[in-house]
């Protein structure tokens, strides 16, 4: 794996008022902006060459991971090495950015990044998903593209009362992973199944020239991952392990209690305080 492409264009509505001022990638999870999750599993995987397709208001997504010169003196002369090497491993990363003029989807966004991907294979990365480190589905996804020529999704499960807020796998064959179609946001009595498509995938070049056959706008994805799985070229990998959705404001108190839950300085006294919660 050497390039990846994060989608974070989106406006972020979800999380109004909040998001008028801060981008929803910003937001603070466990103690680190989401984007830096998303960043991090990146590198951990390998991945050299990060592209961003962010909208224009999203400048602190880049203030972010840009190297700070006065804090990094102020820490180093309070001997605070372990702040230090946080900020390196937030700003030792070759990322990239383009601006995706209107927040016209998943798509449009990923169409942004075909010169940067310059006919290469590469991962697809929704920044509204969050994988807990460490994990290996990145690895998994890639190194069963490598082997098969597919084009990868992962899926994971979901109760049948949460079908609309996803896009749900009609299987071909469930068990090896090939998949007939994406229903979008069905409702329960209509979903073709349990297994909703979570945010990492794994794609050639050829997904360009899928995305180019449809108008730019928020069915464009879903439209090219059909005509892909009707070629039979779209196989789905599921996935069971921990997982966050940022899709609004009770997601993202729920995974920072998850996180902070798992978090040696939080846990203990996180726990302490929703017993007490519970008890009055």
């Amino acid at each position: 794996m050497v390039k990846a492409v994060i989608a974070a264009g989106g406006l972020g509505g979800s999380l109004m008022p909040l998001t008028k001022a801060v981008a929803k990638e910003i937001m603070p999870l466990g103690g680190r902006p989401v984007i830096d999750y998303i960043v991090r599993e990146l590198q951990a995987n390998g991945i050299t060459d990060i592209l961003l397709v962010a909208n224009k208001s999203k400048q602190a997504i880049e203030d972010y991971f840009d190297s700070a010169p006065e804090l990094e003196h102020l820490l180093r002369a309070k001997g605070d090495t372990a702040q230090l090497a946080d900020i390196a491993a937030s700003t030792a990363v070759n990322l990239h950015f383009i601006r995706q003029q209107a927040a016209d989807g998943i798509g449009s966004a990923l169409a942004l990044a075909e010169d940067f991907i310059d006919g290469e294979d590469f991962c697809f990365v929704l920044s509204d998903d969050v994988l807990p480190l460490p994990t290996t589905l990145l690895q998994q996804l890639w190194q069963a593209h490598t082997a098969s020529g597919q084009q990868m999704l992962a899926t994971v499960p979901i109760a049948a009362k949460q079908s609309e807020q996803y896009g749900i796998v009609e299987w071909a064959d469930k068990a090896a992973g090939q998949i007939k179609r994406i229903a979008e946001k069905p409702t329960p009595a209509t979903a073709p199944s349990q297994d909703a498509v979570f945010g990492r995938y794994v794609f050639s070049a050829a997904i360009f020239d899928q995305l180019a056959q449809y108008p730019a706008d928020q069915q464009q994805f879903a439209q090219a991952l059909n005509a892909l799985a009707a070629e039979g070229n779209l196989t789905g990998l599921p996935y069971g392990g921990p997982r966050e959705n940022i899709d609004g404001r009770l997601s993202l108190l729920e995974a920072n209690i998850d996180l902070a839950l798992t978090d040696p300085d939080t846990a203990a006294p996180l726990r302490a305080y929703l017993r007490r919660l519970v008890s009055d």
